[in-house]
Parts: C-alpha cells; sequence; structure tokens
C-alpha cells in the first residue's frame, strides 16, 4: 500500500524549495519505507540548495526513523526498527534499488540517498542501519554523515592517545571532528574559528584551546602551545580559495594535514580536490559505515 509523504523539494536554482505531498510506493525487494524522526542540516546541504543541481531533488543525506514496511529481501532491518539513515552504501557487490517518485509537475525522478528531509522516505536497505530505541533520536540524527565522516578523518589520521590536534573551522563537521579526537584519546585540541559563538560550542565538546581564525595571531599562538606542531591538523573551513587555508606551517614533520569536508555538489568537490592537489593536504579516507557506526554509538 503507497506511503503518502510531505517532504521538501528543491524546485529550483538559488534555493527555491515547496512543501509537495508524494505518494511512495510499496518497497522493492531490498527498500525499506521509513517514518523520519529527525534530519540532519549539514553545510554540504546548504552548497545543495544554493547551487545547480538536477531537479527537482529531495534534501536530506542524514537522519533517524522508524520502519514502517519493507521488502521481500531486507536482512538489515524489520518493521518497527529504529534506525539510521546515511548516504554511505554498505553493500558494493549489488546494484541500488532507487525508488522512483512522481513530483507535483508529473516528474518522474530516482530519489537519490538519502532525501530525509520530510515526514516519510523509501529506500534501499544499503543506507539503513538499525540503532538502539533509546538513543536521542534528535541527537543521532547527525550521526549517518556529519558525524560519521568526522570520525573518518579522525581514523585516517590515526589520532591516539596524548596526540595534539588544530581544526579550522567550527560548524558541524568541525565540532563533530573536535569530539572524535577527544574521544580518540587527543589531550591537546585547538579549535580556530571566526565566530566566538562557535568558539564556546568548541569548548564545549572538548577543545582545550580556542583561537580566532580573524586574528593574525593564532599561527603564532599554535606555535607557542605546540612549538614542534601539532600531529593532526584537520581543516573543516568551508571557502575553497586556496588563499584562505591554514596551509602545514602548523604541523610537525611527518605530521598530517587533512581538509575535511562533504561538499555536496561536483562543482564543490572538484575546488575541493583542487586544493588537495596543491596544498599538499590529503583527504580522509570514505566512511564505511557498517564498521563506524558501531565505535561512534560507544563513544555517546
Amino acid at each position: 500500500m503507497p506511503t503518502t509523504a510531505r517532504v521538501v523539494v528543491l524546485e529550483g536554482d538559488f534555493g527555491v524549495c515547496a512543501i509537495q505531498e508524494l505518494e511512495l510506493p510499496d518497497p522493492r525487494p531490498h527498500q525499506a519505507v521509513l517514518e523520519i524522526y529527525a534530519a540532519g542540516i549539514e553545510h554540504g546541504q546548504i552548497h545543495q540548495i544554493e547551487e545547480s543541481q538536477t531537479l527537482p531533488l529531495i534534501p536530506g543525506r542524514e537522519g533517524t526513523a522508524r520502519v514502517l514496511a519493507v521488502g521481500s529481501e531486507v536482512t538489515r532491518c524489520k518493521v518497527d526498527d529504529v534506525v539510521l539513515i546515511t548516504p554511505w552504501g554498505t553493500d558494493a557487490s549489488r546494484e541500488v534499488e532507487l525508488p522512483v517518485v512522481e513530483f507535483d509537475d508529473g516528474t518522474e525522478t530516482e530519489v537519490s540517498p538519502a532525501g530525509a528531509w520530510g515526514t516519510n522516505l523509501i529506500l534501499d536497505e544499503q543506507f539503513i542501519l538499525p540503532i538502539p530505541n533509546l538513543l536521542d533520536k534528535e541527537g543521532a540524527a547527525i550521526l549517518g554523515n556529519t558525524a560519521l565522516f568526522a570520525f573518518s578523518a579522525v581514523r585516517t589520521a590515526g589520532v591516539g592517545e596524548g596526540d595534539s590536534v588544530a581544526v579550522f573551522g567550527c560548524a558541524g563537521v568541525g565540532l563533530s571532528t573536535i569530539a572524535a579526537a577527544v574521544a580518540a584519546g587527543a589531550t591537546t585540541v585547538i579549535a580556530v574559528a571566526r565566530e566566538d559563538e562557535r568558539l564556546e560550542v568548541a569548548r564545549s565538546v572538548g577543545a582545550t584551546e580556542t583561537l580566532s581564525l580573524s586574528s593574525t595571531a593564532a599561527m603564532e599562538r599554535i606555535a607557542e602551545l605546540v612549538p614542534l606542531g601539532v600531529d593532526h591538523l584537520f581543516d573543516c573551513v568551508y571557502e575553497f580559495e586556496t588563499s584562505s587555508r591554514p596551509g602545514q606551517e602548523t604541523v610537525r614533520d611527518a605530521g598530517t594535514a587533512m581538509a575535511v569536508g562533504s561538499p555536496g555538489t561536483e562543482e564543490r568537490q572538484e575546488q575541493l580536490d583542487a586544493i588537495v592537489a596543491s596544498s599538499g593536504y590529503v583527504l580522509p579516507d570514505p566512511p564505511i559505515a557498517e564498521r563506524d557506526i558501531p565505535i561512534l554509538l560507544q563513544w555517546l
């Protein structure tokens, strides 16, 4: 039986959105129909809304939900399970079953993972992971991409006990990177951002030092705190001008300088790749949701 969903639909360029009522089809063999509890709003999604995309589009790459119905071959979850929605598929051996929905203008479109900005969603089980029912469903909504991507960066860099870390940019990914670094054992965690409010939040999630990105003294202060350079630098700033990057002068010899972010559009990804090629930064390994999410849950 089809499910009626009210969803946010990106209908035009420059962020033109509307609420539409759609009929979600019955799940195919590897699909599940979900009732959304909460969805994350991440910086990459803002880029996706503001910049040209294939339209119409349902935004939302992460969230939490309850399972309403499952296809005949679904093994990952069952009806009434609480699940995490993630854009990071977990079964490369099988082609993803993308659902097709019809929008108000008659356009039929495959809904790419995950499309969580709505009341309901139909999704291939590759992008669903069961989580404990007692977990805060609103707080857990960012675990599927924002926190998962930050965790993958910290894991790729090899942050460990007693390490020193500098995180530039304290939006969602930056704050998640700080929290992940602290959980991994870092003892010196320097947060650098433009807004005082974000620096306050950074301290609340574990930063031991907060510095203003707009101050020319920020680099000098990092050198005072860690004279030989930090073990790991995570650049989570979402501006793509090469001149604005903090560079590797704050990193010790054989340390890690990593650009962390989920740009949201192909154009932004190309810009990020260009920065990596010109700066000596590295990118984190892609997250593996089945492996990484259980560790994230242990850290909560």
